[in-house]
């Protein structure tokens, strides 16, 4: 009786743990521009919002664009925000494809990561 009765009691613990878990990891949940989006002019800077709070001096975020982009800088912490960070960029930003990866670390320690597009509009 007591060997069939710890599976259940395994099986309902790690349902009730399921939850926290799955939120243990800061991920993207919304971009601007938004992933995918097709807009008129790139913005000033790219907005990178997680389900968590992020610790931006050891965050990465990479942009890369069509011929002509003049880069970006590095992420940093939008004021009053943990979980946005931002990143400028400089000079040109042309019509095209553009590509960000991103890697950051959250506020529980956990490391994520992941990449989107997004399109400005000739």
């Amino acid at each position: 009786m007591v060997t069939r009765a710890l599976p259940f009691a395994l099986a309902l613990t790690v349902a009730a743990l399921a939850p926290l878990l799955a939120q243990a990891h800061a991920f993207l949940q919304h971009a601007d521009p938004k992933v995918g989006a097709a807009v008129a002019r790139a913005p000033p800077s790219i907005r990178l919002t997680f389900t968590e709070g992020v610790v931006a001096p050891f965050c990465r975020v990479t942009v890369t664009g069509p011929p002509g982009f003049g880069g970006a800088g590095a992420p940093h912490a939008v004021p009053g925000d943990a979980r946005t960070l931002a990143v400028d960029l400089k000079g040109a930003a042309p019509p095209g494809a553009y590509s960000i990866h991103w890697r950051v670390l959250s506020a529980d320690t956990h490391v994520t990561e992941g990449d989107f597009r997004f399109q400005v509009r000739p």
